[in-house]
Order: C-alpha cells, then sequence, then structure tokens
C-alpha cells in the first residue's frame, strides 16, 4: 500500500464530501433543478472514493474497484453533469 495512495484517495474523497455539502445547500436556497444532478454526481464521487478508500485495507472492494466495472462510476458522474448541463 503506498502512502501516496492513501494521501490522493482521502483527499477525493473529502472534498467530494465538501462539494456535495455546497451543492446540497446551494440547492436549498436556490431551489434550481440542476443542482440536484450536480449534487448526484459528486455524491457519486463521494462513494467513488469511499469505496476506493477502502479498497486500499480490503482487497475484496479493491479487486472490484479494479475491474472494467469501475468505469460504470466514472460514466453515472459523466451522464449526471451532462444532465446538469443540458437541463432547461
Amino acid at each position: 500500500m503506498q502512502m501516496e495512495s492513501i494521501v490522493i484517495y482521502g483527499c477525493m474523497t473529502i472534498f467530494a464530501l465538501g462539494l456535495l455539502v455546497v451543492s446540497i445547500f446551494s440547492y436549498r436556497k436556490y431551489r434550481n433543478n440542476k443542482l440536484i444532478f450536480v449534487s448526484l454526481s459528486f455524491l457519486m464521487f463521494f462513494i467513488k472514493g469511499v469505496l476506493l478508500s477502502i479498497g486500499m485495507f480490503n482487497q475484496q472492494i479493491q479487486d472490484l474497484m479494479q475491474s472494467p466495472y469501475n468505469g460504470i462510476f466514472d460514466f453515472v458522474i459523466l451522464t449526471l453533469l451532462l444532465l446538469a448541463t443540458l437541463k432547461r
């Protein structure tokens, strides 16, 4: 286990959580439906960060996150951001 990976995954997870909280508060203030999709994308990014962080210590989760299914998280995140961009 590399120390750099632990720091990077930890920072990514904390940053995603911070952006999720900011986007939720923004939605509550402005009631813009686009912010729902942005919040969902940050939630997915946070979940991915948590799984990557846990995967550093759990071999089963690490195998799951290194499989081609890891791309599903990225695809869902990009789709939610696209929906937020295109939503009127």
